[in-house]
């Protein structure tokens, strides 16, 4: 018997390839899409993601507040309710600098789903908790959605027609506050208070949350 060459190398185990994700097929649709079909899709979706949050961070403001049983602060209630949310707003936009930055593309859709779920809660601790704390649940609403614009723009940078994207995302400041404030008024009108409008009008904006955080994520 001769023996084995001692350059002969014995044979290595081969490494598996990793399965790609699966993917949907709207996903393999838009892989094959002309520019301005994909334009038109992508930029919608965005839209309807950002237009929807403004309906969880503006119906307060359709509000006068001049009478709120319980106000025993020497401020203004509406004011101090702007304030308070500003700053949480202020402040998620300082959290969101690391949180966004390094969150995986797979996880986008579920943290805007989340982080406007906890917006939720806030505008109903704002209807349910007395007069002089209602102001934090205008905290807690702001404080998550700061970031939800990096969210939505990390589907849509990298690409051919980001600056296209990009204006038909930043074209939702102009109609939404508007719209949701109309919507606000038009609920105290049919009998829902002040407090719980804001919450109100939110979940009737989840609907379209929901169908286009799902449009968005499909890109």
């Amino acid at each position: 018997m001769t023996q084995q060459s001692t350059h002969e190398k014995s044979p290595q185990p081969q490494s598996v390839p990793s399965a790609e994700p699966r993917r949907s097929w709207l996903t393999r649709r838009l892989e094959n899409a002309n520019s301005v079909a994909f334009v038109v899709f992508g930029g919608l979706t965005a839209f309807c993601v950002y237009f929807s949050m403004y309906a969880f961070r503006k119906p307060y403001a359709a509000g006068t507040y001049e009478v709120v049983e319980g106000w025993t602060i020497d401020f203004g209630f509406k004011e101090l309710l702007v304030i308070s949310q500003i700053l949480g707003y202020a402040l998620s936009k300082v959290i969101g600098i690391k949180i966004i930055s390094e969150m995986k593309p797979s996880r986008r859709a579920p943290a805007i789903l989340l982080l406007i779920g906890i917006s939720m809660v806030g505008l109903v601790l704002f209807a349910i908790l007395p007069a002089d704390v209602k102001f934090l649940g205008l905290f807690l609403n702001g404080l998550p959605l700061g970031m939800i614009w990096g969210l939505v723009f990390g589907y849509l940078e990298g690409r051919r027609t980001t600056e296209i994207l990009g204006a038909i995302l930043s074209a939702s400041f102009i109609v939404s506050s508007g719209v949701v404030k109309s919507v606000a008024i038009m609920l105290m009108n049919a009998g829902v208070s002040e407090f719980w409008m804001p919450a109100a009008t939110g979940a009737l904006f989840l609907p379209i949350l929901f169908v286009s955080v799902w449009g968005l994520s499909q890109l």
